[in-house]
């Protein structure tokens, strides 16, 4: 099982978040288009990653692959190095990013309606997109199989 990597710290507004800080400054921060919720992803490491989003629904979710870290947020992608926060690249999401299904180099994505593999260096390799939001999924023996929430059944060879 994987140790945690972070933990999420909500703030109620962006000035709340600056009082919860206090003189602990953040080691870097990560926002979408249009922000209106914020805190912060407590490291292993003790550092802060300061974090404001658009709030569509789901918690900012982040996995670390090597010295790297990959935060999924709103319809964003950012992967960052560990040590220095350097940003090593942003992907927009055809929708809003839902999970990680894999955690290893190359990373595969679930966003509302489809799968998206992304490189280290942020090339998106494959996607599939289905006609509708996603209900359940499973990934077993190279393929993707699940079925939208209006029914609607799918199955795809997972590119190699």
């Amino acid at each position: 099982m994987e140790a945690r990597v972070a933990t999420w710290v909500s703030a109620e507004s962006k000035s709340a978040l600056a009082a919860m800080l206090g003189n602990d400054a953040a080691a870097s921060a990560v926002a979408t288009a249009d922000p209106n919720t914020w805190g912060y992803m407590q490291l292993s490491n003790g550092k802060k990653l300061v974090i404001g989003y658009a709030n569509l629904g789901l918690l900012p979710a982040i996995i670390a692959i090597d010295d790297e870290l990959v935060i999924g947020i709103d319809e964003l992608l950012v992967r960052i190095k560990k040590s220095n926060f350097e940003r090593v690249f942003t992907y927009r999401m055809p929708t809003i990013f839902h999970e990680f299904v894999s955690s290893s180099d190359p990373i595969v994505v679930r966003d509302e309606v489809g799968f998206v593999c992304l490189s280290a260096s942020g090339e998106e390799q494959w996607r599939h997109l289905t006609s509708g939001p996603i209900e359940k999924f499973a990934m077993a023996d190279g393929w993707l199989r699940g079925e939208t929430i209006d029914g609607e059944k799918f199955s795809f060879a997972i590119p190699a």
